[in-house]
């Protein structure tokens, strides 16, 4: 056989991202099991594996060197990246970077949170290819199954350790490398840690899932059917022999979906399943005595042993015989022992052993009960930030969290759990799109829904697990949150709505830009001098607002305009395909109107806030905008006005003669108030701006534009500002979320 070169030089250049991109990815994988600070550990290097194992530990270094290198010639990559998963993780990983300070070993902490975020960014470099992102999914489906069969048959070479299992093994306490044949979990395999069931399990349950659906979808050819069937009753075997509970219950709801979506829903599909839960269920609730007798055996002993208790006394004396032989030449004490009364021991006829116990359904595996109780303890000491990653290690006693929100917000407390769980938000929207859209191609929908059952899986498991610092797991999951951005962005462009108009639960939004806006608002002054025209700015505090108060969708619907004014908006018309570019806030309005009323000789009128707060914005004007003209300002009393009241500041703002009217009395307050007055006030213009006077004024520090431009404004504003937004970020934002899961369930209701 004869090698052509040139076509394989050609081959290699023509794929030579896809073999640059699997390359980086075993090089972070690289540092499975170890770590850097192994150069650390008393009497390194041990043996050549300590070397190997240090080596190795640099190796995710070389890929993120690449990435950050590509990313830098590409910053185009970063357009709209933090208004998806993936840039939501990635601030995540940045604030689990930042909490760092917080940690008792705050260089250790830095590390695993570089490399958590690293795998995002590698994934990155590659995200314009999501072919690529498929085969790195492929890749970890193919190592899991490396580690699965090494794991198993390392316990099966083991003599002593094949030779421990017991007759119940399926069903008694015994578990797979904890102790069987003195073989202990973490021992030293091949110069790194071993593993848990948990382990075990997690790779030959993923493996499993993978296997069920090429058996799903391989086409109607017997020995391919055959194949995968074989492969996946061998992966599903060694996952009920791990007998990591977790992972069994993760498992089984991956099957459910995987056989609801992929429509085989049959009588041999139900049978299975059930055969499934069956088995698990007996595994994970059913535990007795590890015996060597055939179970069937100890139910006879255990019968005969009840019916000798029946007719034998309960308490017998029995002789000990004493079986001490004393030399000839033995001192004469040694005699006198011999020579006491011979003892009695009351013994109780033994019982029968075989007693059945139930386990946790909750802990599952029996390791997260107090663990949690200590999480919590830890939590609240610094709610808000955390104490980076690994913080369960370095504060617990080197416990594991065992749960991924408890996790989270142990190392990038609330702030790093919000936007972690809404990132997974926004995957559950892209999913449940993407499968209700006819145009994905067949083979597409169907590693759709694959990856999906995968990452249900991880999921799951997540309950007594975590995926929020750097693991296998998040080796696994990173790659598909990455693919489903990727066919979702792909999906969406294809569909691009160019509707200005974003309607939800009953409400219309204007997805409008900035020099739009101002030309409306100058053609109202202009040409429509004679007629109020109301501009609401707001976001996801007012649609929360109004769908809890009908009134008050009512008046949002009255006004002339609503500009989106905050990150959320802007999310949800990219979700439902419209081309949203930009927020517009109410401060960054009214400093570009400033400019433009300037040179149009505009006259502005500012209502509401303190006199403290208007009396800094009249300063800031005189110096940023000299030639603004102020009708006037005023700051009505913290106090429900009367109707003469009421009427004498109508008065006062119409004497004035505005052309605009600011008003920051803030929401729902000031929606209200000019709802109210629409039919008093005799000016063109009136737009409720919140808290743009103090921004404007400097009395509230505002977020650096970069901050805003990516969206997390509302963050900087929680850290400064907390008790006047914590309500609009815990309590509205949730509900929002909610709001935006039922609409895209149930939109037609508001079609």
């Amino acid at each position: 056989m004869r090698f052509n070169f040139i076509e394989i030089k050609q081959k290699i250049i023509k794929n030579w991202q896809v073999i640059t991109a699997v390359f980086l990815w075993f090089c972070v994988w690289g540092t499975y099991n170890t770590d850097i600070f192994r150069i650390l550990w008393p009497g390194f290097p041990n043996d050549i594996f300590d070397l190997i194992h240090e080596a190795r530990s640099f190796l995710p270094f070389i890929a993120f060197i690449y990435s950050a290198i590509v990313l830098f010639k590409n910053r185009s990559y970063f357009k709209d990246l933090f208004f998806s998963p993936v840039g939501l993780l990635i601030v995540y990983s940045l604030l689990q970077i930042i909490s760092s300070v917080f940690s008792k070993e705050p260089l250790m902490a830095v590390y695993w949170g570089i490399l958590f975020s690293g795998v995002l960014f590698l994934l990155l470099t590659f995200v314009s290819n999501k072919e690529i992102i498929k085969k790195i999914i492929i890749v970890n489906i193919i190592i899991a199954g490396i580690i699965t069969i090494a794991l198993t048959a390392i316990f099966l070479l083991n003599h002593e350790a094949v030779k421990s299992l017991t007759y119940n093994f399926l069903i008694c306490n015994q578990r797979p490398y904890e102790g069987m044949g003195g073989l202990p979990a973490e021992a030293l395999t091949f110069g790194m840690a071993g593993t848990r069931p948990t382990g075990l399990g997690r790779y030959a349950g993923l493996v499993a899932i993978f296997c069920l659906s090429g058996f799903y979808f391989a086409k109607h050819k017997t020995w391919s059917k055959r194949k995968w069937l074989g492969m996946f009753a061998l992966f599903l075997a060694i996952l009920l022999f791990s007998k990591g509970k977790t992972e069994m219950v993760a498992y089984i709801f991956s099957m459910v979906f995987l056989i609801w979506a992929a429509k085989k829903i049959n009588v041999l599909s139900i049978i299975s399943t059930l055969f499934v839960i069956v088995i698990s269920s007996i595994v994970i609730f059913y535990n007795v005595p590890c015996t060597n007798k055939p179970i069937f055996i100890n139910k006879i002993v255990s019968m005969i042993n009840e019916a000798k208790v029946k007719n034998t006394p309960i308490v017998q004396e029995v002789p000990v015989v004493q079986e001490n032989v004393v030399a000839k030449d033995a001192p004469v004490k040694e005699l006198i022992k011999l020579l006491k009364p011979v003892e009695v021991v009351k013994s109780v006829p033994e019982l029968p052993q075989i007693t059945s116990r139930t386990a946790s359904v909750i802990t599952l595996s029996g390791r997260t009960g107090g663990v949690w109780k200590d999480s919590w303890q830890l939590f609240l000491r610094n709610p808000l930030f955390g104490f980076g990653a690994q913080a369960d290690r370095y504060f617990l006693n080197g416990q594991h969290a065992h749960n991924t929100i408890i996790h989270a917000m142990l190392q990038a407390g609330l702030l790093g759990t919000l936007v972690f769980v809404l990132a997974f938000v926004l995957i559950l929207i892209y999913l449940f799109r993407l499968f209700i859209n006819k145009e994905i191609l067949q083979i597409e929908k169907q590693f759709l829904i694959t990856i999906t059952a995968i990452l249900i899986f991880f999921v799951v498991r997540g309950l007594t697990e975590s995926l929020v610092f750097f693991s296998a797991d998040w080796l696994f999951v990173a790659p598909i949150i990455v693919y489903i951005q990727c066919l979702y962005n792909e999906s969406n462009d294809r569909q691009r709505n160019d509707s200005k108009i974003l309607e939800f639960r009953g409400s219309k939004i204007n997805i409008i830009k900035m020099p739009e806006v101002l030309q409306i608002m100058q053609n109202w002054i202009k040409n429509e001098k004679n007629k109020l025209h109301y501009i609401i700015v707001t976001g996801m505090h007012g649609i929360a607002e109004a769908n809890k108060n009908i009134e008050f969708k009512k008046i949002l619907g009255s006004a002339d305009l609503w500009v989106p004014d905050g990150i959320s908006l802007i999310w949800l018309a990219r979700l439902k395909g419209l081309s949203a570019k930009e927020r517009i806030s109410g401060a960054d309005l009214m400093k570009e109107f400033f400019v433009i009323s300037q040179k149009q000789d505009f006259n502005n009128y500012f209502y509401g806030d303190t006199p403290e707060t208007l009396k800094l914005l009249n300063k800031k004007l005189k110096d940023n905008f000299p030639r603004l003209k102020v009708a006037g300002m005023f700051s009505p009393p913290f106090k429900d006005l009367s109707e003469k009241e009421e009427q004498e500041i109508i008065e006062k703002i119409n004497n004035a003669k505005p052309d605009i009217l600011w008003v920051a009395l803030g929401l729902p307050k000031q929606e209200r108030w000019i709802y109210k007055n629409r039919e008093k006030l005799k000016l063109p213009v009136v737009v409720g701006v919140g808290a743009a006077f103090k921004f404007l004024s400097g009395s509230v520090k505002r977020a650096p534009k970069w901050v805003g431009s990516i969206g997390f404004e509302w963050l900087w504003r929680l850290v400064f500002e907390f008790k006047t937004t914590w309500k609009r970020v815990f309590i509205a934002g949730p509900y929002f979320l909610w709001l935006v899961i039922l609409d895209s369930i149930c939109s037609k209701r508001y079609k």
